[in-house]
Parts: C-alpha cells; sequence; structure tokens
C-alpha cells in the first residue's frame, strides 16, 4: 500500500481535530506515514505536534512536498493566498483537500490555479463543531470531480457522514445553506422562548414538550439546553464565521433577501448581535441580543410571571 504524506494547514476550532484524526486513525483504504502541521502562529503546530506525534512544519514552502493537503481556515481570501504562494513548490499529483467554509464561486478560481500546477482540488467543508473535530464525528459536503480519491482521507476525520454533493464548490454552497437553517432555528426558538418565558413557562419545561413535537431542531435539543439556559455561550463557532456563512448563502446562492424573507429577517439580527456582543463572541450569543431586546434572561427554572 503506497504510503503518503500530509500536511495539514489551519489548527483553529475545526483544523485541530482533523490533523489529529489524520494523524492517530487507522485506515484499511490507505496509508498514512506522516502528518506535518502547519499555522500561521507557530507555536500552535508546535503544541499539535507535542500532543499528536504529528511533524511540525515550519513554511509553506515545506508543506508544498506533501502528497496530501488538507486546509481549514477562516475564508476562502486565507485559502487563495495560501494557494498562491505554495503553488509554484507543489507536487504534480497531489492532492488538496480544502475542509474550509469558504465561497463557491472563489474555490473555483482557486481550483483552477491549482489544477495548473497539476493538483487535483475538492471543498469538503465540515459540520459538527470543535468536539466532533476531536471524535472525528463530522459531517463532510464534497465538491470537485477527485470525490473517490479523496473519500478515503475525509473518512478519517468525517465518520458520521461523507456526501459527494456534486461539482467544485457545491460543498461549500451546501454548507453555506446548512448555515442559514442552523441561525434560523436557533434565532426562531429563542424568540418562541422569550415569548413563553414572558408568559410564565419556564424554558426548560417548554423545550421538554417541544422537544417530542414538531418544533424540535438541533438548536432546541442540544445547544440552547447546553450553551445558553447554562449561560455557558462557548460552543466553539464565532458569531462573525456564521455570519460570514450566511452572507455567502444569500450572495452565491442568490437566495431571496428582501424584507418580506426570513433570512433577512435572521440576517438582521445576526448583524445587530455581532456589532453588540463583539466579533469574537460564541454564534450562540444571538441568543443573548435577543434577551436584551425582550428584557428577560433564558435561566432554568425561571420565568416571570404572566401578567394578564
Amino acid at each position: 500500500m503506497q504510503p503518503y504524506s500530509v500536511c495539514c494547514i489551519g489548527l483553529g476550532a475545526m483544523g485541530w481535530g482533523i490533523a489529529k484524526n489524520l494523524a492517530l486513525r487507522q485506515s484499511s483504504e490507505i496509508n498514512i506515514a506522516s502528518v506535518g502541521v502547519w499555522n500561521r502562529t507557530p507555536c500552535v503546530a508546535q503544541e499539535h505536534a507535542k500532543a499528536f506525534g504529528t511533524r511540525y512544519v515550519d513554511t509553506l514552502t515545506e508543506a508544498a512536498a506533501a502528497d496530501v493537503i488538507v486546509t481549514c481556515l477562516p475564508t476562502s481570501l486565507e485559502v487563495a493566498d495560501i494557494a498562491s504562494t505554495m503553488r509554484p513548490h507543489l507536487r504534480t499529483g497531489s492532492l488538496w483537500i480544502d475542509c474550509t467554509s469558504g465561497e463557491p464561486e472563489m474555490t473555483g478560481q482557486i481550483s483552477k490555479l491549482l489544477s495548473e500546477a497539476g493538483v487535483d482540488m475538492v471543498d469538503s467543508p465540515v459540520s459538527g463543531g470543535p468536539e466532533g473535530s476531536l471524535a472525528g464525528n463530522l459531517t463532510a459536503m464534497v465538491g470537485g470531480a477527485s470525490f473517490a480519491r479523496a473519500q478515503p482521507f475525509i473518512s478519517m476525520f468525517a465518520n458520521r457522514k461523507i456526501v459527494h454533493c456534486g461539482g467544485i464548490g457545491s460543498g461549500n454552497a451546501v454548507k453555506a445553506a446548512n448555515n442559514c437553517l442552523n441561525a434560523a432555528h436557533l434565532v426562531l426558538a429563542g424568540e418562541a422562548l422569550l415569548a413563553l418565558a414572558k408568559f410564565g413557562v419556564q424554558p426548560e419545561v417548554a423545550l421538554e414538550a417541544i422537544n417530542t413535537s414538531s418544533g424540535r431542531s438541533l438548536q432546541t435539543e442540544v445547544r440552547i439546553p447546553t450553551e445558553v439556559l447554562s449561560r455557558r455561550f462557548d460552543y466553539g463557532f464565532k458569531i462573525e464565521l456564521m455570519l460570514k456563512d450566511v452572507n455567502t448563502a444569500v450572495r452565491s446562492l442568490k437566495m431571496q433577501d428582501d424584507r418580506d424573507s426570513l433570512i433577512h429577517a435572521m440576517r438582521r439580527v445576526l448583524e445587530a448581535s455581532t456589532e453588540e456582543q463583539g466579533l469574537g463572541a460564541d454564534y450562540t450569543c444571538v441568543v443573548k441580543t435577543l434577551e436584551n431586546r425582550a428584557g428577560v434572561e433564558l435561566h432554568p427554572g425561571v420565568a416571570p410571571a404572566f401578567q394578564a
């Protein structure tokens, strides 16, 4: 079985776990001989190498020597910049797996740039959060003609589900739409629970009913109990990145975004919350913005007495 060298670029909330699982998991399909790690903050890559036995990579030129390159960066702009820097040093026949939640059109441009250097690319944004990333329990939404070639590597960190969505950029398109639904569910659930709290219904009581009924979602079943009612607000996904994905969906998919659109209303709430809570706030902090508007906080066992 051919041994492959892999280099992971970007060790943030999701990239950290992706690189870990590529290094530590066993596969009957592929033989990964080594996993290098590069991060714009070198000490992060050094820490990863110490924790998981990966190999610290000092420069992007060194990273370009790998058979398989995995990027997980904040936006497609960073991916494009790194791809441009690495292009003269890339190996012909290598594979680039981009796990960034990026722009479909820009991903297509990056793919063309890499193709000219003899490199195959797929976009493979993932869903499942930082804990899912550490456990390798992610869903991957993959775009590109090299899906079959990339799948064995993706399966090392996305063992929940891998879906081939279509041509290059289609994975990013599906991920953007997914995060529109994610944010919309959270905003609607937050508003509903706040209205119920004002009526005198405790939020955990309301959720007990909702979560065995037709209105349930991941947000009501997991995110609100774990992050909001606990007052933790620390899922690990920044509100600025959620807003970025919603904007990607509106711009790239031409989602309806007029005043009659739910997407428009949700987007405005996210924008207001980003200004109020700060760019680095967790995306679940959007409920704090709703609480401030309502004059009520969602705490277990507490609801104002209803005034008829």
